[in-house]
């Protein structure tokens, strides 16, 4: 009997929970920005501070560390850029702009 996967095979259940607890293990996600490579810490290694704020900004500060955010403001970014920033931090978490989150 043979273990390897055929194409258009489905995952067995054990397959699948190795292939969660690998994504829920990740180190984090990288994304471009202005010419510097930003990498986030998993959602789960979060600071505890980022539930206790509703503000973006602090949020994201927060998030990326001293070193990164200033890495950031010294690209001098404006209000627009900004936002184009939380998108691609968005989209590198693996959330989209109709998902809600």
């Amino acid at each position: 009997m043979s273990t390897q996967k055929k194409p258009g095979q489905k995952k067995s259940g054990a397959n699948k929970v190795a292939a969660a607890k690998a994504e829920a293990t990740k180190a984090g996600r990288t994304f471009k920005h202005r010419g510097i490579t930003f990498t986030l810490p998993h959602p789960k290694k979060f600071p505890l501070q980022v539930l206790m704020t509703d503000d973006e900004l602090v949020a994201t500060q927060l998030i990326l560390g001293e070193d990164q955010w200033a890495a950031y403001l010294a690209t001098g970014p404006d209000i627009e850029d900004f936002g184009e920033f939380a998108i691609k931090m968005s989209e590198a978490q693996g959330r989209d702009d109709d998902s809600g989150n």
